[in-house]
């Protein structure tokens, strides 16, 4: 989990690694290019020159079907595609999901698990009892994406 939520802790890795592979230009800033390029230079995903590694070449192709599902969903914020890994095995709360992604901040997690909500990904359940907790599983939705998820921590 900690290496998916490296990779995840810039917004455009995903993206740009599966753009640099494809030989496809992406429209970003020059420094946000440099510092998610630097990110995934000190994962050994890109080499300094830029050039996908073989091991990079492995991630984006099992993140190349992924992407393409989230953009069948519209936007959805950094950490969605972390929430819903943490998710696939089981439901958890919200101190939970803090604790498996360490990199989040409560706000970014709040802010996320709302959208994932909203797009029908997640289900946010109140549960009975005192005090109230409230608890995030995977809707039959969004059930096909952690297998994805699952095989991009892999590679």
């Amino acid at each position: 989990m900690a290496d998916l939520a490296k990779l995840f802790h810039h917004q455009w890795s995903l993206p740009l690694l599966v753009a640099v592979w494809r030989k496809k230009p992406l429209t970003i800033a020059r420094q946000t290019h440099n510092d998610t390029l630097a990110s995934l230079a000190e994962q050994g995903l890109v080499g300094k020159d830029g050039a996908v590694t073989a091991r990079g070449a492995k991630v984006a192709a099992n993140c190349e079907p992924l992407l393409q599902a989230m953009e069948k969903l519209g936007s959805q914020r950094k950490w969605a595609l972390p929430i819903l890994h943490a998710l696939g095995r089981k439901p958890h709360r919200f101190g939970e999901l803090k604790s498996a992604l360490p990199g989040a901040t409560p706000r970014a997690l709040s802010m996320a698990l709302k959208d994932l909500a909203e797009s029908g990904l997640i289900v946010r359940r109140v549960l009975d009892g005192f005090p109230p907790r409230t608890e995030y599983a995977v809707e039959a939705k969004g059930r096909a994406l952690p297998p994805l998820l699952d095989q991009l921590a892999k590679s």
